[in-house]
């Protein structure tokens, strides 16, 4: 029974050990990195419209706003790299003005309407300079979420709808280009990604966008 148990013990301290070198192998060929930057969106450039009857909708975002997140990816043999990550785009506008209706006067004073972007996706990346420059292609899910203001003037009344809602689009695709400065134990650089939706009917370039990144080898 000892015997038994002794070589449970070795064959359990074994797989440990084994396990340990597979995992440190993983490590060796992993990189993890952070980005904050800027992002141009396509459809922020949409201008405030009247719809149906009396009614105006209030959508309008600055173009310009921030983007950030971070990637894990993992290097394969030869100078590719697969992984995952995670971005997140936002861009707002303050409305400070007042609208007028045939019933009333509304107000609107610091009233922030802001758009965000979530991107769940997963990449390749080729080495075309040895750790310097890299390009990049990505696939993504899209979930974003707008908010807006719709005001109705209806009879002797005036509605106003602030909505909040939140969007699925199943499928999408970014490519980019990748730079990058070794200092020491990590890499800083610079990427540019262009993002392209499927399914709309107009416009299908969702947005661009130029990040600083920090990048450190696990």
């Amino acid at each position: 029974m000892k015997k038994i148990l002794l070589l449970t013990i070795i064959t359990f301290i074994s797989y440990i050990q084994l396990s340990a070198q597979k995992f440190d192998k993983i490590l060796e060929k992993s990189n993890l990195n952070f980005n904050y930057g800027i992002s141009h969106d396509f459809f922020a450039k949409s201008i405030d419209s009247g719809g149906p009857g009396n009614t105006l909708d209030l959508t309008e975002r600055d173009v310009w706003g921030q983007i950030f997140g971070f990637e894990y990816s993992y290097r394969l043999k030869g100078k590719n790299e697969i992984g995952f990550g995670f971005s997140k785009q936002v861009h707002r506008r303050v409305y400070n003005q007042s609208i007028n209706t045939s019933f009333t006067t509304i107000n609107f004073d610091d009233n922030l309407l802001r758009n965000s972007k979530n991107f769940h996706s997963i990449h390749w990346k080729r080495h075309l300079i040895e750790d310097k420059l890299l390009t990049t292609v990505g696939f993504y899910n899209l979930r974003y979420r707008d908010e807006d203001i719709g005001i109705i003037a209806i009879s002797d009344e005036t509605i106003v709808n602030i909505r909040n809602s939140v969007r699925v689009i199943d499928f999408g695709v970014w490519v980019g280009l990748e730079y990058y400065y070794d200092i020491r134990n990590f890499q800083v650089g610079l990427r540019s990604r262009l993002f392209y939706t499927q399914g709309y009917s107009f416009d299908s370039f969702e947005s661009f966008e130029f990040t600083p990144v920090i990048k450190f080898k696990l």
